[in-house]
């Protein structure tokens, strides 16, 4: 199931775990609400606490890297005869692979979209990684889940060289058992692709004969964390329980 809860930011997410609330907590947004927001938190609770495996997706969900991603993408349309198309709103682009939404917004083909790729990381390697913002209480969330003694992954499109860096900016590298990104060379760069791989090295799935076999019975203590479509999918072929947040740059 893809649990998307009353636009929950990651300090909700982490009182999931407190066990106590203040006396004096109180919700102004009525008795409604209020009944549908607390079976909503003890449903992701739940999720969380009964999940030995949380796996999540990156941008949009652990740090927000607008600034980065879209400057670059700007910078790159205005190196390659695109500038025209560098005026609009570009955080769409947050999130699936750079090939494709350098091709949906020219209209190139594989081949041009990967020297735009190239002039895109002419900038992004140097200042655009550096650009992300880590959403409040996620620090907190990762040292309880840790404590809390479940293995936790990251599964990003982004490049692993770029996601250890980030996640290195933070300090937060230490709580990963595994990272997981695509490669330099643009493959597996779907979602489905770096998930599986992700699986594979925390040990819930093995590749035999290019057929994924997943382990069952720790398919149904891992969670996946996103804010995009992609990561619901991802994790509903995987058979994985998902949580989304509402924060992030999902339209959808």
């Amino acid at each position: 199931s893809f649990s998307v809860g009353g636009a929950p930011s990651f300090p909700n997410i982490f009182n999931m775990f407190s066990q106590n609330k203040p006396a004096d907590s109180k919700d102004s947004s009525g008795d409604k609400n209020s009944k549908k927001e607390k079976k909503q938190k003890k449903g992701r609770k739940k999720v969380f606490r009964d999940s030995k495996y949380v796996i999540f997706d990156l941008d949009g969900t652990i740090a927000d890297p607008k600034v980065g991603i879209t400057t670059s993408a700007k910078y790159a349309l205005c190196e390659m005869g695109y500038g025209h198309l560098a005026d609009q709103d570009l955080t769409w682009m947050i999130g699936p692979p750079l090939a494709d939404t350098f091709m949906k917004i020219t209209g190139c083909d594989r081949n041009e979209a990967q020297l735009l790729i190239d002039k895109y990381r002419e900038r992004y390697s140097v200042k655009g990684v550096h650009e992300n913002i880590i959403y409040p209480g996620i620090k907190s969330l990762l040292e309880v889940l840790k404590y809390s003694g479940a293995k936790l992954a990251i599964a990003s499109s982004k490049p692993t060289l770029f996601v250890e860096q980030i996640l290195d900016d933070f300090d937060i590298k230490k709580y990963f058992d595994v990272i997981q990104g695509s490669d330099m060379a643009g493959k597996h760069v779907e979602k489905e692709d770096v998930l599986t791989f992700a699986l594979v090295k925390l040990s819930i799935a093995k590749i035999e004969k290019q057929t994924v076999i997943y382990d069952k019975e720790k398919i149904a203590k891992a969670t996946m964390v996103g804010d995009r479509k992609f990561d619901a999918i991802a994790a509903k072929k995987a058979g994985l329980k998902a949580i989304a947040v509402t924060y992030g740059y999902a339209a959808e």
